[in-house]
């Protein structure tokens, strides 16, 4: 399922010598959080190369020789909110489907394959037909069929030709995630393989094969059964998406709905990737042991091959002005949980920087406001996190708030005190020192990204995307230093009104919330993302 929050959940406590240590770690992070911005854009500036292709796909390139690695990180800008109606979940699908490999990666016998596929599709569409009739023996037949042809198909390929292959080469980290935003492709591999990843993902890019479609569909609504149906949390998360964004595809469960899913053919899934999967909607990074000189031709030279091609750019329906409090309660046989939104700007807005700091404030480390209050004085609380942009930035988005009571408390006691700590902070404001910490803490994430190959690849992938270019990644931390007690007052008092927020309950359907006697429960926290 896609990831919820950022937990909030402390760390056991440590022995005092080790407390000695974090506390220093913890000074000269701060420390170099308030001095590293420029430096950063300075040193990471010289270290980058970037090229444009023909076909309009973007290159970003990171010299880091710490180790004979790179990392890969392919984005496009297409996600959950460009699926036309019907086909909810489709993106996450054809994610899926490149992992399945191409003519030339994974086949037997490309041209016995292509009309076995064929067969298969033909099949489905036989069978969807079928079952409108209601005629048991006829479904019974047409199911057989499906079934043989599948099998059929299924013979004249590998089953996880990428795996396999990139695995061999000494593949770290193959993944893939798709959001309501974007869809990501990621892998580091040795240095020396850099030839043979812009082999490969040159063409999936042209040349995926949709291959175990069908395979994979039955593994998608399993997936949908245990995240988001069996699991009170997505449970919740769904209920209050579609009381949020009644009218927009935030609102929308980014897997798709059960019917959606057994709807699902490979026929519509291939032409929503020829729609939105173009070379101009991508930006390859790549962070590591690199030679720009000689790895930007070879890149050029796979990725430069990918055709060009129109897409489609959806139009997507701007959210209504919310003028009312939204509420929803589901039934669960669970613990109560709450959720609760607030509608907001995206960035570039001064207002969502504003916000990623009070996100800190709230609920980043033990001593945040409503970790304080929630968990360790009142005991009222197993957990509570916050986000300030759920669940994606491409569109104005939401200020989240989620917590689980801690029994005998409910829901309503926790909203309550939420709701009294942000009237504090919308009227008295936060203390200097206070804001100083909170800055410290938001650039210092930042910084320690840029450590990580990985983590930096996927930095620059998103700002490049929807930031405005790559180097807003450094150039933001600035932006943070601008903004003063007083502005951060402003914005909650205009952002944490009720007029502008919905509230979902989950409450128990025969289980009773029970208590956690260690005070380490937490919300099995998630990004805006399915996973492959």
């Amino acid at each position: 399922m896609f990831e919820l929050l950022r937990s909030s959940r402390p760390a056991r406590p440590v022995r005092p010598s080790r407390l000695r240590h974090a506390r220093l770690w913890l000074a000269a992070w701060t420390v170099l959080a308030a001095t590293v911005s420029s430096a950063a854009a300075q040193d990471l500036a010289q270290r980058v190369s970037t090229e444009t292709l023909e076909n309009g796909m973007r290159l970003i390139l990171v010299e880091q020789p710490s180790a004979p690695v790179i990392s890969f990180h392919l984005a496009f800008d297409v996600g959950g909110i460009d699926e036309p109606a019907g086909l909810g979940g489709i993106a996450h699908m054809v994610e899926h489907m490149a992992f399945k490999g191409t003519e030339s990666i994974g086949s037997l016998d490309p041209a016995a394959e292509a009309r076995a596929l064929d067969a298969v599709e033909i099949e489905a569409l036989a069978l969807a037909h079928v079952r409108g009739g209601g005629d048991a023996d006829a479904v019974a037949l047409a199911e057989d069929r499906f079934v043989a042809a599948r099998e059929r198909a299924n013979a004249l390929a590998s089953t996880a030709p990428l795996d396999d292959l990139l695995g061999v080469a000494g593949a770290a980290g193959l993944n893939a995630s798709t959001g309501y935003d974007s869809t990501q492709y990621v892998v580091s591999l040795p240095a020396n393989r850099l030839e043979l990843y812009a082999r490969v993902y040159a063409d999936v890019m042209a040349d995926t094969v949709f291959r175990a479609f069908y395979e994979e569909r039955d593994v998608v609504r399993e997936e949908r059964r245990q995240r988001s149906e069996d699991d009170p949390t997505g449970v919740l998360v769904e209920a209050f998406l579609a009381t949020a964004f009644p009218d927009h595809p935030y609102g929308r469960p980014l897997i798709g709905s059960a019917e959606e899913i057994a709807g699902w053919t490979a026929t519509a899934a291939e032409a929503f990737y020829e729609s939105f999967y173009a070379p101009d909607r991508a930006v390859l990074v790549a962070v590591g042991d690199l030679d720009p000189g000689r790895d930007l031709e070879v890149l050029r030279r796979y990725f430069g091959a990918v055709p060009g091609r129109e897409t489609l750019t959806p139009r997507i329906p701007a959210a209504a002005t919310q003028t009312g409090e939204r509420r929803v309660e589901v039934a669960f046989d669970a613990q109560p949980q709450l959720a609760v939104g607030w509608r907001k700007p995206t960035w570039p807005a001064r207002d969502a920087f504003a916000l990623d700091l009070i996100d800190a404030l709230l609920t980043n480390g033990r001593t945040s406001r409503l970790y304080q209050r929630l968990v360790l004085d009142d005991g009222s609380a197993l957990s509570v996190s916050s986000s300030a942009a759920f669940p994606g930035t491409r569109e104005d988005n939401l200020f989240l708030i989620y917590a689980q009571p801690r029994a005998p408390f409910g829901p309503d006691e926790i909203l309550a005190a939420i709701d009294d700590e942000l009237a504090r902070l919308a009227r008295d404001g936060v203390r200097e020192e206070e804001l100083e910490k909170v800055r410290n803490q938001v650039r210092a994430s930042t910084v320690r990204s840029l450590t990580s190959n990985a983590g930096l690849a996927s930095s620059l992938a998103f700002n490049e995307l929807f930031a405005g270019g790559w180097e807003r990644l450094v150039d933001d931390l600035d932006l943070y230093l601008s903004i003063d007690a007083e502005e951060l007052r402003e914005v909650a008092a205009r952002t944490f009104v009720d007029d502008r927020r919905t509230i979902a309950v989950l409450r128990s359907d025969g289980g009773s919330a029970v208590p956690d006697v260690d005070g380490e429960g937490g919300a099995d926290g998630s990004d805006d993302e399915e996973d492959r």
